[in-house]
C-alpha cells in the first residue's frame, strides 16, 4: 500500500484532483481492513483527525440514492485540514440509481477529497462507475489461517482458566513473526466469539504497523495481553 499513499501525497502537495480507488479482493472483509488501514496511515501522516474518515458500512442492505446522497454530502464542504476521506465498503450494494448519483464526484472529487470504494469483483459494477476509479487489487490468499496453538491459548486466557499465555509471552525468546501470529488470531477469535469487538480496529492497527515498521512489537503485544485479561 506504500505506493498507493506515495501516489496520493504526490497529488495532495501538487494541490490537483486524486481519482477515486477501487479496491478488489476476493475476501472483501480483509480488503475493508486494508482500506481502512491504509485511510488512517494517510490521515497520520498529515496530522489528520480519524473523525475525517468517513466510512459507509456494509450492512448488507442495497445503497439507496438517499442514503449515498446523504453520504456523499460532506464532500461539499471543505474541511479544515488538507483532505478528507470517504470510503464505500462493498460498491455493488449500490443500485442503477445510486451509482448514477455518484458519476459527478467520481469525475470530479475536488482536491479536498479522497474516495475510497471496496468490492470483491469488477463485474458487478456499473461500467460508468468503473471508467471513473483507479482499480487496485488486493491478493487476500496469503492471509494465514487459524493457529490453534494460539487460539487455545487466548480463549483459556480471556475465560480466566489459565495464565499460560502470559507465561509463553514471558518466558520464550521470541521472534517478530510469532507476534504477528498471535495478533492475527486474536482477531480471528474475536470476530468467531463476538468479543474484543470494540479493540478490534486498534489491535489491526498495532498489527499493520508491527509488519511495516521497526516497532517494538513485545511491547504491544504486552499491552494487549494486559487488556484482553
Amino acid at each position: 500500500m506504500d505506493n498507493i499513499i506515495s501516489k496520493i501525497k504526490e497529488k495532495l502537495n501538487k494541490g490537483e484532483e486524486v481519482s477515486p480507488f477501487l479496491f478488489i479482493g476476493k475476501n472483501l472483509e480483509i480488503v475493508n481492513q486494508k482500506v481502512l488501514s491504509l485511510a488512517k496511515d494517510l490521515l497520520k501522516q498529515y496530522d489528520i483527525p480519524n473523525v475525517y474518515l468517513y466510512t459507509l458500512i456494509d450492512n448488507g442492505e442495497t445503497i439507496k440514492v438517499k442514503e449515498i446522497k446523504e453520504f456523499m454530502n460532506y464532500t461539499n464542504s471543505k474541511p479544515p485540514f488538507r483532505f478528507q476521506i470517504f470510503f464505500i465498503e462493498n460498491i455493488s450494494r449500490l443500485n442503477i440509481a445510486s451509482s448514477n448519483s455518484l458519476l459527478k464526484i467520481f469525475e470530479e472529487p475536488w482536491a479536498q477529497n479522497i474516495i475510497f470504494t471496496s468490492n470483491a469483483w469488477e463485474n458487478n459494477i456499473l461500467d460508468t462507475i468503473i471508467s471513473r476509479v483507479q482499480i487496485i487489487q488486493i491478493n487476500t490468499n496469503d492471509i494465514k489461517k487459524e493457529d490453534q496453538f494460539y487460539l487455545s491459548l487466548i480463549k483459556s486466557y480471556t475465560n480466566k482458566e489459565s495464565d499460560e499465555l502470559l507465561n509463553y509471552f514471558f518466558k520464550n525468546k521470541l521472534e517478530k513473526i510469532d507476534y504477528i501470529n498471535f495478533l492475527e488470531n486474536l482477531i480471528i477469535y474475536a470476530k468467531k466469539n463476538l468479543v474484543l469487538i470494540d479493540f478490534l480496529e486498534e489491535i489491526l492497527e498495532d498489527l499493520n504497523w508491527i509488519k511495516q515498521n521497526n516497532l517494538n512489537a513485545k511491547y504491544i503485544i504486552d499491552k494487549w495481553l494486559l487488556k484482553i485479561k
